[in-house]
């Protein structure tokens, strides 16, 4: 399956959604052909991944527009496109996907965001408008990866219930991505 992943933020950057974003791609690319659209200047290469980068230092609507035609361009050889919730992102794979045909899928992972999308009427608009014209809405995420501090006991349950929570969350977009495709 090709699954285009949309996000607002990526690797260097360290703040959600970024360091999911790279892990499930890593992941989900030992299955599927993966390519990333990302708001990036510098982003961090994951082996098989294609990763199309929009420099948000750009003027807003001129970024916006950059960002929508590589998602397009992105989305014309997809099955899926899996997207990052934040206004900078839905807007544009909301009328990527109305224009496509592909289905999208949001997954609710920055909680600011939203939080910003219920306070600003606009911002509220763009998320009902886009998750309205998603095939699904998903809220579940895997477990926050243990921190692993030098000269301090490393604890392997945590690591192994971090990775479980990884196989769990999978399974769900697995069984997402197959319903919708």
């Amino acid at each position: 399956m090709k699954i285009v992943l949309a996000t607002p933020l990526y690797p260097p950057e360290i703040a959600e959604p970024a360091p999911y974003i790279k892990e499930l791609a890593k992941h989900l690319a030992r299955l599927h052909d993966i390519t990333i659209v990302a708001y990036a200047r510098l982003p961090e290469k994951v082996h098989g991944v294609l990763i199309l980068s929009v420099d948000k230092r750009q003027p807003l609507l001129l970024r916006l527009f950059s960002y929508f035609f590589a998602l397009l361009r992105a989305a014309h050889r997809a099955d899926i496109i899996y997207a990052m919730n934040g206004a900078s992102v839905e807007l544009p794979a909301a009328l990527v996907a109305l224009f496509t045909g592909r289905p999208l899928i949001f997954h609710v992972g920055d909680a600011a965001a939203h939080e910003r999308a219920k306070q600003s009427r606009v911002l509220h608009f763009i998320e009902h408008f886009a998750f309205s014209r998603a095939k699904c809405v998903l809220n579940d995420s895997p477990g926050p990866r243990p921190e692993i501090i030098p000269l301090e006991p490393f604890h392997a349950e945590k690591m192994t219930a971090y990775e479980r929570s990884w196989d769990a969350h999978l399974r769900i977009l697995e069984e997402t991505f197959n319903h919708v495709a």
